[in-house]
């Protein structure tokens, strides 16, 4: 049987810590290059090396989405998820985390912590260095930060999302720009997870989870994200 109340106390717990410690977890270049432990929310490893970067695979999460219509089904190894959409949106965020979740039994294919750029926008106004940790302003951005459970519409999506977690590891090593996403997709509800094993709906042991359907994403650098709209 499937039992999801361990992960997800994990995630709870780990989100927490990531919105204590933010400001001082940032840009390599303001920070020393510091690991954020929040990035690994979930499951996976977002603050290891990898060479050559990352490759999504059949099999792994990417495959196992189905979408029609405003209904989403997420197919795990033990159980299937049912989602209903919300309005469609197109956002653009600057990331300060992100990791694959590939494991069997997990909700989500990916995790971000991201700062919409409104509010990055707005930020920047007031603290022009709310990107360095020791600043005024890195203390207020903490504030605006929100972890994101991201459901790929397919794997090309997915790719795209790993492509983005290895330039942000990347960049974070060598003290780069800030990477950032403009995002298309919508807010996903929740409605049941079901065992396949017995047809027993489980929803009740997920909590607290910001999940959100990727249809399309184009990487971005944080510079842009500052300086150009987008529509919403």
């Amino acid at each position: 049987m499937f039992h999801s109340s361990a992960l997800v106390s994990e995630r709870r717990s780990r989100a927490r810590v990531w919105l204590a410690l933010a400001p001082c977890l940032w840009l390599g270049m303001g920070c020393g290059g510091a690991k954020a432990p929040g990035v690994t929310v979930g499951t996976g490893d977002a603050s290891a090396d990898v060479d050559g970067g990352l490759a999504a695979t059949p099999g792994h999460g990417c495959d196992r989405v189905e979408v029609s219509g405003d209904v989403v089904l997420e197919k795990e190894k033990d159980f299937t998820a049912h989602y209903r959409t919300g309005a469609h949106y197109t956002k653009t965020v600057m990331l300060f985390g992100g990791t694959a979740v590939d494991e069997d039994n997990k909700l989500s294919n990916a995790n971000i912590f991201a700062l919409d750029q409104l509010d990055a926008q707005m930020l920047a106004a007031k603290y022009p260095d709310f990107y360095l940790c020791s600043s005024v302003g890195g203390k207020e951005a903490a504030k605006y930060i929100l972890p994101y459970d991201l459901v790929p519409a397919n794997c090309d999506v997915y790719q795209k999302l790993l492509n983005a977690f290895d330039e942000l590891r990347r960049n974070d090593r060598a003290g780069g720009d800030r990477t950032s996403l403009r995002i298309e997709g919508a807010p996903l509800t929740l409605e049941s997870v079901i065992e396949n094993a017995n047809g027993a709906d489980v929803k009740s042991q997920v909590h607290d989870q910001n999940f959100q359907l990727v249809t399309a994403v184009t990487q971005l650098t944080g510079e842009s994200l500052i300086k150009f709209g987008t529509t919403k």
